[in-house]
């Protein structure tokens, strides 16, 4: 009786070591998921990096739920309730905050005026930045980790920003977008958006924004984006790339241009400027882009609902995930009969009587 309790005992013992062995291999798998790309660098970069980043799969987890995002979307009075309405019902309905910017107020969707009446169109671009910002800065400077800038006409795929940014601190200076050179200077593309981080837009505001010698002053026609590139240069910011931020993904995720342009898998589509402009390499077809996409520009308000049904309402069926659940089964004849009864139209049971008939029938 007595061997018979301790085999019992030694199989209850050895029953609970692979138990836990099990469990524990689980979990290693869970945190340490092989399969998923990995934002920024891996752990092997230097500790001192002026850019700290999540090494971990439970640490980018918490930055992504806890990485507050300002959307500030510039916007002009005619552009109002087509553009700025759809960027409103679609996208950035998932901005931690939302913010339209104008030469004019416009109550329904919070549009604040930051330049004067007649200076809202594309000649005073760089004006609508940089009086937009400062209205951010002295407003949320402090609320929010991330603050994005965008046109009224670009879709931006706020899921795929937060993945983006959880592997960076907001409190090191960093600029992140789609990167071009002109003029030996680089900047990031403002039609495909651009992010700056608390600490880059602090240094924006506090150091560049009043000094005509490292930044340009308000003016006409200035280029924007490569005004904001000199700025954010001559105060320390660091420039990421985004087609360098992921591991194992050197594709672009902000686009300049619409999808459009990119699938056609030709090079008549893509216009010589942004290849000249280009740091990354410009490809067209099915692997022009990142699975991780942020932004497309030149969205128009019927392709900002086109990308918002294509990426959050359609479904590709999964027979995996179906198996073992929910089978289907043919319906036998008379169920398709109770379901699907046949039509019953008499008027054409004769065509040669038919009453109502095409005039080439």
């Amino acid at each position: 009786m007595s061997a018979k309790i301790k085999l019992r005992s030694q199989l209850h013992l050895l029953t609970g070591f692979m138990a836990g062995f099990i469990c524990a291999f689980v979990l290693l798998l869970y945190v340490y998921d092989v399969s998923r790309v990995s934002p920024c660098w891996t752990s092997s970069s230097s500790s001192s990096s002026p850019v700290s980043v999540a090494t971990d799969a439970l640490s980018r987890n918490e930055v992504l739920t806890s990485a507050r995002i300002l959307c500030m979307v510039l916007t002009c009075p005619e552009n109002v309730e087509e553009l700025a309405r759809s960027v409103y019902d679609t996208w950035g309905r998932r901005c931690s905050h939302l913010l339209f910017v104008s030469s004019e107020h416009y109550q329904p969707l919070g549009v604040v005026q930051v330049v004067e009446a007649n200076g809202g169109g594309y000649e005073d671009l760089w004006n609508k930045t940089r009086e937009g910002f400062r209205h951010v800065w002295e407003n949320f400077g402090q609320d929010f980790d991330w603050f994005l800038k965008a046109d009224d006409d670009t879709y931006v795929v706020m899921e795929n920003l937060q993945h983006l940014l959880s592997g960076f601190d907001p409190d090191t200076p960093v600029y992140f977008g789609y990167k071009m050179t002109r003029y030996n200077v680089s900047y990031m593309s403002g039609g495909a958006s651009y992010v700056l981080s608390r600490e880059a837009l602090n240094r924006f505001m506090t150091q560049a924004y009043g000094s005509s010698v490292i930044c340009p002053e308000p003016k006409k026609m200035g280029i924007e984006d490569f005004y904001m590139g000199i700025c954010l240069q001559n105060v320390g910011v660091h420039f990421v790339d985004s087609a360098q931020s992921l591991d194992g993904d050197p594709k672009p995720k902000f686009m300049p241009l619409n999808l459009e342009h990119y699938l056609a898998d030709s090079n008549s589509t893509i216009p010589d400027w942004l290849r000249l402009m280009s740091v990354s390499r410009v490809e067209t077809g099915l692997r022009c882009c990142s699975n991780y996409s942020v932004a497309f520009h030149y969205a128009s308000r019927e392709r900002m609902f086109l990308y918002e049904f294509l990426i959050y309402y359609l479904k590709v069926f999964d027979h995996n995930l179906s198996a073992g659940r929910n089978q289907r089964y043919l319906l036998g004849s008379s169920d398709l009969s109770s379901r699907f009864p046949l039509e019953d139209n008499l008027n054409i049971k004769d065509l040669i009587q038919m009453s109502e008939k095409p005039e080439n029938f």
